[in-house]
Formats: structure tokens, C-alpha cells, sequence
């Protein structure tokens, strides 16, 4: 009897290590009132579960937009839109918000963290904020009008993108390049134009400003040079 204790015991311990939360954190958008952020978002990321929708684990939204302050904050599995998402990763979880009728300018407050920093990429302003316990809120804006915004943030980090740059129709379009500097010489070695590239994604910089002729571009230790016609 005293083994079959220890086994059950044993059993119990097993099942309480295989099955372990590694992060979580609630998720609730604001505008200018915050009576009307009527739900939360909570993520739980448990090794336990699995990335399809699981009806007990996943819990879709039941919340409406009941007045013109009213705001809703959701994420995708599978095509359900919840306010509760277990998953075995939450990386690639793709966040939903809809806007109210009333402000452009939202943010996103996040409480009850544990586990395992997380990131939230967003994609319009190709910025990425790191979530843990002193996060404070991120301030973005947004069109007002009940709008649905399905594909602004998700969680994780974006792949990566390869550094390219081309001229093309009178413009240099750079990705893959954030925070570095192009810089635009003219025949006499002297720069024209210097950027610091704002975005991972492609960013286009006018050459409408100079004058007919060769240039040379300075970019990631290369040198290319151009006609400008």
C-alpha cells in the first residue's frame, strides 16, 4: 500500500513537471475613457497545450462594443477571436483590436506577468517592445470608427529581413537595413544626402532632389554607383 502511495505520488510529481506555464501576462487596450475597455486579453503559454483552438483552454471573446467609447482587444486562433489563449507558443500570435468611434490614440496596458520575457512587434511602426514585469503601456494611434485591425501586432519577434538595396525610378529602396545610414556622394566625394533608414521593411529615399548625373551610395560597407537621370 505504501508503494502504490509513493507511485501515485510519483505519477502526480511527473504530470506537475511535464506541465509547466513558461509565460503569461494580461493584455487590456484603453482609449480616452477606460470604463469602456471592456475586456481583457490573457496569454498563457503552456507546454502542456498546443497552437490549435482548444474549447476550455482557448475562450473566444463574448464582449460587444456597447457604446461609441467601447474598445475590444482579441487574439486569432484558428480563426476564433479570444480573449483567453493557452499555447504551447505564443510567438507568431497574431492580436486584434477593434477602435471606438470616438479617439485616435489608444494603449496597451499589460499586468500579471510571469514566465519568460515575451515581444510584441508592431508592424505599422515597425517597432518592437519587449513585455515583462516593468513594461509600461505602449501609446499608438489608430483610426476611430469601430475598425477592425487585424494584422498591426503580434507577439515574437519578426523574421529576420535580408539587406538589399536597389535603384530604381529615381529612388534607392533599402530593407533589411534598420538604423543604419545611406549616404548619397556626389562626383566630387561629397554627401548629398544622408539617411539613417527608419524601418526593417523596405524604406524608400527620393533622389528627385539632385541633379542629373553619377552619384555614388555608401551603405553596410558597399558602395554602389548610380545614374540619375
Amino acid at each position: 500500500m505504501k508503494k502504490l502511495f509513493i507511485s501515485i505520488l510519483a505519477v502526480a510529481f511527473c504530470s506537475s513537471v511535464m506541465a509547466a506555464s513558461t509565460a503569461a501576462v494580461r493584455i487590456k487596450l484603453v482609449g480616452s475613457n477606460p470604463t469602456y475597455a471592456v475586456n481583457t486579453l490573457y496569454l498563457n503559454e503552456d507546454d502542456a497545450r498546443n497552437s490549435t483552438y482548444e474549447s476550455g483552454y482557448d475562450a473566444e471573446s463574448m464582449m460587444s462594443l456597447s457604446n461609441s467609447y467601447s474598445v475590444l482587444i482579441y487574439a486569432d486562433v484558428e480563426g476564433h477571436s479570444c480573449e483567453r489563449v493557452a499555447t504551447n507558443n505564443l510567438d507568431g500570435l497574431q492580436i486584434g483590436f477593434t477602435t471606438n468611434n470616438v479617439d485616435a490614440d489608444y494603449s496597451l496596458q499589460f499586468s500579471n506577468f510571469s514566465g519568460r520575457e515575451l515581444k510584441l512587434y508592431d508592424a505599422v511602426l515597425d517597432s518592437i517592445v519587449t513585455i515583462n514585469a516593468s513594461t509600461p503601456a505602449y501609446n499608438f494611434t489608430a483610426t476611430a470608427g469601430q475598425v477592425a485591425v487585424t494584422d498591426r501586432f503580434s507577439i515574437g519577434e519578426p523574421a529576420p529581413v535580408a539587406y538589399e538595396i536597389c535603384h530604381r525610378y529615381g529612388k534607392l529602396q533599402v530593407s533589411g537595413y534598420k538604423g543604419g545610414t545611406v549616404v548619397v556622394k556626389d562626383n566630387t566625394d561629397t554627401p548629398v544626402i544622408s539617411v539613417v533608414v527608419p524601418t526593417r521593411t523596405q524604406h524608400t529615399i527620393d533622389l528627385s532632389v539632385l541633379a542629373a548625373g553619377q552619384y555614388k551610395v555608401e551603405a553596410n560597407g558597399q558602395t554602389l554607383i548610380i545614374d540619375v537621370k
